[in-house]
This record gives C-alpha cells, sequence and structure tokens, in this order.
C-alpha cells in the first residue's frame, strides 16, 4: 500500500506539473498566470509531502520478519500501534498533498467543479420532491448538505470564502459571454 501512495502520490505530482507547462493561459488571464508564487509554493509542498511518504515507506519493516501469530500479545498490541499511526501519518500526508493540488487547480476549477458533481443531486432532489418521495429527498438533502460543507471547508482552507468564490464564477461566465 505504502508504495502505491508513492506512486500516486508521484503521478499527481507529474501530472500538475505537465498542466503548468502546458495550460498557461493567453494574455495573462486567470489561471496559472494569475497566482505563480502559490503554485510554486504549492509545488515544493506536494514535493516536501512525497519526500515525507518516501522516507515512510522505505522506513517500513520487511513483510518477510516474524510472522504476526507468533508473536506475543504485547508484540502484537505495538505492532498494531504503529501500523495505525504509520497509516494516520499517511493519511495525513495525501491530504496535504490533495490540498496543495487543490490550489494548483485554482479556486474557479473547483467551483466549477463541485458545481458539475451537484447538478445531478439537485436534479435527483428535485426528482424525487416531485415524486414526493420525503424520505429520499430528506437523505439527498443530506447528501447534498455534506457535500457543500465540505466544498466550503475546502475553500476556507484555500483562504477564500463563499462570497469570493462566486464572485469569481460570475466575472468568469461574463467574460465566457
Amino acid at each position: 500500500m505504502n508504495k502505491r501512495l508513492v506512486l500516486v502520490g508521484g503521478v499527481v505530482l507529474s501530472g500538475v506539473l505537465a498542466w503548468n507547462a502546458f495550460a498557461q493561459p493567453g494574455g495573462g488571464r486567470g489561471g496559472f498566470g494569475r497566482n505563480r508564487e502559490a503554485q510554486q509554493k504549492a509545488i515544493a509542498a506536494i514535493q516536501e509531502q512525497l519526500g515525507k511518504l518516501k522516507a515512510m515507506t522505505e522506513q517500513q519493516p520487511a513483510a518477510g520478519g516474524t510472522n504476526f501469530q507468533d508473536m506475543s500479545d504485547e508484540e502484537r498490541t505495538k505492532m498494531r500501534e504503529e501500523m495505525t499511526k504509520r497509516r494516520e501519518e499517511q493519511t495525513a500526508i495525501v491530504a496535504a498533498i490533495q490540498q496543495q493540488v487543490d490550489t494548483l487547480k485554482g479556486a474557479r476549477q473547483l467551483m466549477t467543479d463541485h458545481q458539475a458533481a451537484m447538478t445531478p443531486l439537485k436534479d435527483l432532489l428535485a426528482s424525487a420532491q416531485a415524486e414526493k418521495a420525503t424520505a429520499t429527498a430528506a437523505k439527498i438533502e443530506k447528501l447534498i448538505a455534506e457535500r457543500q460543507k465540505a466544498f466550503e471547508d475546502k475553500v476556507t482552507a484555500m483562504g477564500y470564502t463563499m462570497e469570493q468564490m462566486e464572485r469569481m464564477m460570475q466575472m468568469g461566465q461574463r467574460r465566457g459571454q
């Protein structure tokens, strides 16, 4: 699993770097050209997190060691605790990488992606409400609220407010007309 995490992280970093190289906006408008310093910091942070992840995989004991069944209860407990701690650290590293990838994507792209993901749920909610399926509608409303809250948390972590995000989207829509 650790090798997969390092591989996924490497693929993500490669994709981000390629995106940065090829997706430069024309005429200095929006996208990658607007916030180059934040992007460079995000890339550096991703590289740092990948280094941590790689170091963790290299420090992990080989699987060919002592059989779990042959260990004493104390050894098993200690091993479980170490594995849990390692898994939590890996989860935190992957979350940090994801946050930096979000920064590279940019607020406008995140908002567009969020709206695209929410549209089918809102359509489903409207259908459930039209059919008077109140229990189903309530479950869908809860799911929408959870996803909206997660998105708002992500936006806040990036240093934006929802009002700023909405203004960016409105400006982008006006430019696209």
